[in-house]
């Protein structure tokens, strides 16, 4: 009797036992799920909100880009024409500018090939259009705009808008993404078919085939699955992604169930060990090993799926305690995750940086811009709500846009420095029309009305002198404000140096110079001729100074031309007044000079010219022993 007993006590311990296991197991199943579904919602927050802020950013950049084009038609429109448009394609670096009639659709004025004139362009009902497209490896875009009078269409490379889609798109999340183990797939797709998709997705079901998907597009809401995909079990999360109101799409993300599997595998061995082992305290400790077990995996699976996120995730809950922050969170603000995990909000971050209690309050979506920790970013703090739809906490997504600040300043610097180049350009080539009347009538005079008397030819020689520096002067700022050269062709460097030669003929003969000038293997160049002789003419204008002054032996200058192991080597020797060790470190700077008349810009613009056609200057130097200057250019 008391062996049954205790027998039917031990079989119902043993139910009691059984029950609570197969309950802990559920439990632990569910609880898995939940967390994998928590955390794939987070991972979709992140990459809905990291999209529409990339969406408005291009929007806005694209929109910059337009207002610049209508600009430029704008000034062109309210001159008479014809205008030199070649002048304004070349300063914008547009790739070619077309001007038509509207009423009779004939062209009044172009500048540059364009690649092509779509018939639209005069049927259009918009006023402005533009449209992308490739030529050759190049990304363009083709702008039209049409007036009252006049249509306008500009081809200008859109390299701008295709290095912000490449440094900060999508694409690049979408790859980061899928470089973490536990995401199978991430798509965004409407009823057309996929708007883009991590690699690993070769097909997909369409939306108009999935009574699940089409729930999602009507009723916009959020579900969650088990699907098989690549033959193995996953967990998909299908939620719309609405811009401003309207659908754009679909997000589906899977995520992997091998740790949920791993995990419930582990814990049924030891549950089935304990409840071996350990009869009664069995199922108090596996209730505690369940919960310990639990958070374990919580605490990892956020970790490593939302530590891959280059953005800054954080969250709180409804007693505003921080509860989650991911490593790049950490990153941007300074703090360690133990000095936020489990602190007060308003206690470490002061004054609701990220409108935590608005969107408590409130129970809608903030978005805002701030500068915070040192860096310009951009947030946007989400309500979480229960099944209930209570709001439970806030999730808070940071994405530092330093750089793209950053790259704004660098375009508007940039825009600036060509409407100071074009100034000084226009300056200068003011002043270079009446220098050259003046040089003309000196040289009349020197010539024609010769005098005998000697301060009437000091006085010549000096107008001439100064007329000349004046010009060096101008030359030198006219190159220094000219825009990055642009057209290339090939070109010989002996036909450079012979015509270099011919510019200094009478400075040669007015000190008595010999210019020796051996050409042992000539050699050809990209680039432009006209910018490469100045080059050349500014260093042997500095060697010609350099000897002038040599009273106690020849004043002799040589160029030699020949082949070397690199390539092409030119070697511009004088045997002139030399230069010393500071002298010659600083001689390439700008504004640098040891002439009286100097602007310090000579040798520095040619340095410039000679870089750009894949060039290198090196110097040797020795007080009272004449200078030498080594230009190598490797073989094309």
């Amino acid at each position: 009797m008391r062996i049954n007993r205790y027998f039917l006590l031990g079989i119902v311990l043993l139910l009691l036992l059984g029950s609570f296991l197969a309950i802990g197991v559920m439990s632990s199943r569910r609880a898995m799920l939940d967390l994998i579904r928590e955390q794939a919602r987070s991972l979709l927050s992140v990459v809905a909100s990291t999209q529409e802020n990339l969406i408005f950013a291009e929007a806005r950049l694209e929109d910059e880009f337009i207002d610049k084009l209508i600009g430029v038609c704008d000034y062109i429109d309210v001159r008479p024409m014809p205008v030199d448009i070649e002048n304004i394609r070349r300063s914008f670096g547009f790739n070619s500018i077309v001007i038509f009639d509207a009423g009779s659709m004939q062209r009044i004025q172009s500048a540059g090939v364009p690649i092509q004139i779509p018939d639209r362009i005069f049927t259009q009902s918009d006023p402005i259009s533009f449209e992308y497209f490739d030529f050759g490896n190049k990304k363009l875009m083709r702008f039209v705009y049409v007036v009252a009078k006049r249509i306008y269409q500009i081809e200008v490379p859109a390299d701008e808008i295709q290095g912000f889609r490449t440094e900060f798109g999508i694409n690049k999340i979408i790859n980061i993404i899928s470089m973490n183990p536990m995401v199978e797939y991430l798509v965004l797709q409407d009823r057309e078919g996929i708007l883009f998709a991590t690699p690993s997705v070769q097909t997909l079901s369409r939306i108009d085939d999935d009574p699940l998907l089409m729930q999602v597009i009507e009723n916009r809401i959020e579900t969650s699955r088990i699907e098989k995909f690549n033959e193995q079990k996953i967990l998909e999360l299908a939620r719309p992604f609405v811009v401003e109101d309207e659908l754009v799409g679909i997000f589906r993300i899977g995520i992997s169930l091998d740790n949920y599997n791993h995990h419930v595998r582990r814990t049924e061995g030891q549950l089935i060990i304990l409840f071996a082992i350990l009869f009664c305290a069995g199922f108090v400790l596996f209730l505690l090993f369940m919960n310990y077990q639990s958070y374990i995996n919580i605490k990892e699976l956020f970790d490593r799926t939302l530590g891959a996120v280059e953005d800054g995730v954080l969250l709180v809950n409804r007693k505003g305690i921080i509860n989650g922050v991911n490593k790049m969170f950490c990153s941007l603000s300074g703090y360690d995750e133990s000095m936020l995990i489990g602190k007060q909000y308003d206690s470490v971050l002061i004054n609701d940086p990220f409108d935590f209690h608005k969107v408590q309050g409130e129970g809608r979506k903030v978005a805002d811009e701030k500068s915070l920790f040192g860096r310009e970013l951009q947030y946007a703090t989400y309500p979480l709500p229960d099944k209930s739809q209570k709001i439970i906490g806030t999730i808070t997504i940071l994405h530092d846009i330093s750089r793209i600040r950053e790259f704004e300043k660098e375009r508007e610097e940039a825009e600036r420095l060509v409407f100071l180049g074009n100034l000084v350009a226009n300056f200068a080539h003011e002043i270079k029309n009446p220098l050259n009347g003046l040089s003309i009538a000196v040289q009349r005079l020197i010539r024609e009305f010769t005098n005998e008397d000697e301060e009437y030819k000091r006085i010549t020689r000096s107008l001439k002198k100064e007329i000349d520096a004046l010009n060096k002067i101008v030359n030198d700022f006219l190159v220094l404000a000219r825009p990055r050269m642009r057209e290339k062709a090939s070109f010989r460097i002996s036909a450079a140096l012979g015509k270099v030669k011919e510019s200094v003929e009478h400075q040669l003969r007015e000190y008595s110079i010999a210019l020796d000038l051996s050409i042992e293997d000539d050699a050809q160049l990209i680039g432009n001729a006209d910018d490469f002789q100045r080059a050349l003419l500014n260093i042997l204008l500095n060697a010609i100074d350099a000897v002038a002054t040599v009273e106690d032996r020849p004043r002799e200058i040589s160029m030699l031309l020949k082949k070397s192991n690199q390539g092409a080597v030119l070697a511009i020797a004088d045997n002139g007044v030399g230069m010393d060790a500071d002298e010659k470190q600083r001689i390439f700077s700008q504004y640098f000079t040891t002439k009286k008349s100097g602007t310090g810009l000579g040798l520095y613009i040619a340095q410039k010219i000679i870089k750009d056609h894949g060039g290198m200057i090196k110097i040797e130097s020795e007080k009272n022993h004449g200078t030498k200057f080594a230009i190598t250019f490797e073989k094309a």
